[in-house]
């Protein structure tokens, strides 16, 4: 028996199908499955039971799976603590970030953290605030970079900065002549991003706020695919200030309303002594810092 076939079977059971499974682990399909039988093999007993499209767990599957992730948590846990031992800043440091601060917040700030620590190795994963929690509290990730408030009890949460949202469209529309408090967003065509992503949320809320009656038209994962069809006039949108900066071709205002997200990090509560993510959320903190201020 294997900690990565340990990973393998729990990866199975959180997404309930051997090739969801093995795209979020990034190997073959026939290589996971070819894993778990041997792992089958080692326990002497079935698992799972394999139907058409899916799986779901036998009997001693179920008792398996929670002494598997307690044995991932455990020797996670022993990583980490050893990790922390070391007396410089250096190592892997897994860095977990939501779609609209990666690009915007950590991208183009990475190479001077390298260049202050040469000896941290970065790696990084973008995916939606939920899964990233749960990356995190598996052991996955040591820090992430998210929204908040997060309600998780078991996680160390900091804010960074406060966000201002903005409105982008079009720079010919006719929104672009209005007085920002006096702006009218009823029957607007809105380009979205996709349920899952915190932000939408914050869209949505902006639209209620602004008592505007709008009609979604496009959703997508990413801005990069809203913003050039903003500037194509297909549609408008709301955007975190900092993400509006790139919208080439299209006009950024305030919100007839004000309205700010919280951006933050969460860590878990035993990575207080981890030196190398001391010294990366301290510089985090100096970068959130100079974004925030209007002129940058």
């Amino acid at each position: 028996m294997e900690l990565q076939q340990l990973r393998y079977f729990c990866s199975v059971v959180r997404y309930g199908s051997f090739t969801k499974a093995a795209e979020q682990e990034g190997i073959a399909q026939p290589t996971l499955s070819l894993q778990i039988r041997r792992l089958e093999k080692s326990v002497g007993s079935t698992l799972f039971v394999r139907l058409a499209r899916s799986v779901r767990l036998t009997h001693a599957g179920e008792i398996f799976y929670s002494h598997a992730k307690e044995i991932l948590s455990r020797s996670k846990l022993a990583e980490l603590q050893v990790r922390q031992l070391e007396d410089g800043i250096g190592g892997p440091l897994r860095i977990g970030a939501i779609p609209t601060v990666l690009p915007y917040l950590l991208a183009p700030h990475l190479p001077e953290f390298s260049t202050l620590y040469p000896e941290v190795d970065m790696i990084l994963t973008e995916d939606v605030t939920t899964n990233l929690v749960d990356k995190l509290r598996a052991g996955d990730l040591d820090v992430i970079i998210v929204s908040l408030p997060l309600r998780q009890p078991d996680l160390v949460c900091s804010e960074l900065l406060r966000e201002p949202l903005v409105l982008v469209a079009p720079k010919e529309h006719t929104l672009c002549q209005a007085q920002p408090a006096k702006l009218d967003l009823s029957g607007e065509r809105l380009l979205l991003l996709k349920e899952g992503h915190c932000f939408r949320d914050d869209m949505l809320i902006a639209c209620r706020r602004g008592s505007a009656e709008m009609a979604p038209a496009f959703e997508s994962d990413h801005f990069g695919s809203i913003f050039p069809l903003v500037a194509s006039g297909s549609g408008i949108t709301i955007a975190p200030r900092m993400a509006a900066l790139q919208a080439d071709g299209c006009a950024v205002m305030p919100l007839p309303k004000e309205q700010s997200r919280r951006i933050g990090y969460a860590r878990l509560k035993s990575g207080a002594r981890f030196k190398t993510l001391t010294a990366f959320t301290k510089w985090l903190r100096t970068i959130a810092e100079s974004i925030a201020k209007p002129d940058a």
